[in-house]
C-alpha cells in the first residue's frame, strides 16, 4: 500500500507540474494579447490591474489542479487496474463516455 500512495503522489506530481506550466504560459499570454502589456510583477502596477491579474491567476491555477487530478487518477486507473488511493470507483460517475474518470474521493 505503501508503493501505490508513494507511485500515486509521484504521478499526480507529474502531472500537476505540466499542467500547472501549461497554464501559468496561457494565463500570461492571453494577459499580454489582451491587454498589450506585460503582467503586473511584485504588485506593481495600478490597484485594478493588479487584482485582476490575481483573479485570473487564481482561476487559472484552480481549474489546473483540479484538470490534473482528475486526469492523473484516470491514468492512475487505467495504467494500474484500481483506483488511486483516497479515491473509489463510482458506478453511476463517467455513464456518459467521455465526461468523467468515474472515480470519486472517499469521503472520511
Amino acid at each position: 500500500m505503501v508503493g501505490a500512495k508513494i507511485g500515486w503522489k509521484l504521478v499526480q506530481a507529474a502531472f500537476t507540474v505540466a499542467v500547472g506550466l501549461a497554464a501559468s504560459k496561457a494565463v500570461s499570454t492571453a494577459w499580454k494579447l489582451g491587454s498589450g502589456g506585460k503582467p503586473p510583477k511584485d504588485g506593481q502596477g495600478e490597484y485594478l490591474e493588479v487584482v485582476t491579474w490575481a483573479a485570473a491567476s487564481a482561476a487559472a491555477a484552480a481549474a489546473a489542479k483540479l484538470f490534473a487530478e482528475r486526469r492523473a487518477a484516470a491514468y492512475y486507473l487505467r495504467s494500474t487496474g484500481h483506483a488511486p488511493p483516497g479515491y473509489v470507483q463510482d458506478v453511476t460517475a463517467g455513464l456518459i463516455r467521455g465526461t468523467d474518470t468515474g472515480l470519486v474521493k472517499k469521503e472520511d
